[in-house]
C-alpha cells in the first residue's frame, strides 16, 4: 500500500571518483542510490586532474574540451546532501552545477537508444581555482579511468592537514 508520499529523487552525474569500482563509490551503495547507465555530458568540457589526483570538470571550453563520459545516478535529499559534504561544496572544493547529459546503450557507448536529461553535477569550485587547479600545472585528461584512479588518487583521510577537501571529513551537511 502506498503512503502517496515519495521521496524526491535528484539525478546526478559523476565522472570521478564516485564511479563504480573507484574509491568513493562505496558513499553511492551505502545510501543505496540508484543506478541509471554509463552517460556523457551532451557539451564539451575541460577536464583535469588536480593535487592528489582529483578530477575536475572546469567551465568553460577550451582547447581540451570534450564531451565526458560517467555515469548516471538517482539520489534522494539525504543522498544528494552527503554528495554536497564529500565534494567539499561549504568550503568551495566543488560546485554542483546543472548540466545536461545523455545516457549510452550499446557496447559501442553510442548514446543512440539512451535518453537525454538533466543531471547534478559537480565541477571546479571557487577555492579549487583559487588555489591554481585548472591553470597549466593541472594535467588535461580526457576522462578519468581506473588506471589513471589508481595511479594517483590519495583519499582524504591520507592528504596533508588543511588540504582543500579535509575539512569535511568526519561530518555530514546540516
Amino acid at each position: 500500500m502506498s503512503s502517496g508520499c515519495e521521496t524526491p529523487s535528484h539525478r546526478v552525474f559523476v565522472y570521478g571518483t564516485l564511479k563504480r569500482g573507484f574509491y568513493n563509490h562505496r558513499l553511492l551503495r551505502e545510501m543505496d542510490a540508484k543506478f541509471l547507465g554509463e552517460a556523457l555530458t551532451r557539451k564539451p568540457w575541460r577536464m583535469v586532474l588536480g593535487e592528489y589526483g582529483i578530477p575536475y570538470l572546469m567551465r568553460g571550453e577550451a582547447d581540451g574540451s570534450a564531451v565526458v563520459p560517467g555515469e548516471l545516478w538517482e539520489v534522494d535529499d539525504e543522498g544528494l546532501d552527503a554528495l554536497d559534504v564529500l565534494e567539499g561544496i561549504d568550503e568551495g572544493m566543488y560546485e554542483r552545477v546543472t548540466l545536461d547529459v545523455a545516457t549510452r546503450e550499446g557496447a559501442d557507448g553510442a548514446v543512440d537508444g539512451g535518453f537525454a536529461t538533466t543531471a547534478q553535477a559537480f565541477v571546479c569550485g571557487p577555492e579549487s581555482e583559487r588555489r591554481g587547479i585548472g591553470t597549466t600545472w593541472s594535467e588535461e585528461i580526457a576522462a578519468y579511468d581506473l588506471k589513471t584512479h589508481e595511479a594517483s588518487y590519495v583519499p582524504k583521510h591520507e592528504r596533508a592537514a588543511g588540504s582543500l577537501g579535509t575539512e569535511s571529513l568526519g561530518r555530514r551537511r546540516s
